[in-house]
């Protein structure tokens, strides 16, 4: 028998990532310590391989029926709380002037979480010293003005990236991106490791452009009212056939973001630590057409 004399250390990250994903999705690890704890407290058990297969079933239904209960009924207590180990993978979505970055290094700070912003990290990999594949693939998309080849290739980045060791390690927050349908359905059926919490952040049109406008100690293209028209305009136009798969989740949390910066912040922590978080597909609606 030959083995190969190198290790894909890529390949060993992406399967350590999915595998990571996949005991959190099915809460593995609530299940194994329940099994650990009934198990210690149990009477006359004789063989413990033969108790743990009568009764790992039991265990497993009633955790995941107790969280999707919990998360249905918006139910919090102390049986809920994510362990301690947790890391949480974040995207804040909304309109310009909803508040995504001011909000996104307040929770970073708050979990040590990375702040990854789609925009700049594609920017980086066109602009840097070095390009890799997917950097020339979004240059080349970029240059023929070819929509979908540029979405592709900005999640390409973003995916790279999510898996490199600080990510994993630290958990994230990711901002400016999806910014339509396509984009979200690859983000959680495409990436190896998806958000477990989408944040999304409601907010009229007018509150919005009149806290962007206002904001003058830090000016920028999203100061300007043509810019500002153009972004408003792409959100109005991919936000109903985003939403439309958005309601398919049970990642996703709406947040009203017209109050005050405190009491949006507050309500966005809330959510992500009272509520047991439930990944994948509703039931019932995985079918829903636009």
């Amino acid at each position: 028998m030959s083995f190969p004399t190198k290790l894909d250390r890529s390949m060993l990250v992406e399967f350590g990532a999915a595998f990571m994903y996949y005991i959190e999705k099915h809460k593995l690890m609530d299940v194994m310590c329940r099994l650990l704890a009934e198990i210690s407290i149990a009477d006359d058990v004789t063989d413990v391989r033969r108790w743990m297969g009568e009764n790992i079933t039991r265990i497993g239904t009633e955790i995941y029926s107790k969280s999707l209960e919990a998360f249905q009924r918006g139910v919090s207590g102390d049986f809920y709380q994510l362990p301690r180990n947790f890391y949480h993978r974040i995207v804040l979505h909304g309109l310009p002037g909803s508040g995504r970055k001011s909000l996104a290094h307040v929770l970073a700070d708050r979990w040590n979480l990375l702040i990854l912003d789609a925009d700049i990290l594609a920017y980086h990999s066109i602009n840097g010293p070095e390009q890799d594949e997917h950097a020339r693939y979004l240059q080349e998309a970029l240059e023929k003005d070819c929509v979908y080849r540029r979405s592709e290739a900005i999640g390409n980045l973003i995916q790279s990236r999510l898996l490199k060791e600080d990510a994993l390690r630290r958990g994230w927050i990711l901002i400016n991106y999806p910014n339509n349908q396509c984009e979200a359905r690859e983000l959680f059926e495409g990436f190896t490791v998806p958000p477990n919490r989408f944040i999304f952040l409601r907010i009229e049109e007018r509150m919005a452009r009149m806290r962007v406008l206002l904001n003058s100690y830090a000016p920028g293209p999203q100061a300007n009212i043509t810019f500002m028209d153009r972004q408003m305009q792409q959100f109005r136009k991919s936000e109903p056939a985003l939403n439309s798969y958005l309601s398919q989740r049970r990642e996703v949390v709406y947040i009203d973001a017209s109050p005050c910066f405190e009491e949006v912040k507050c309500a966005i922590i809330s959510e992500l630590t009272k509520i047991p978080y439930v990944l994948g597909k509703k039931y019932g609606e995985a079918n829903a057409t636009i």
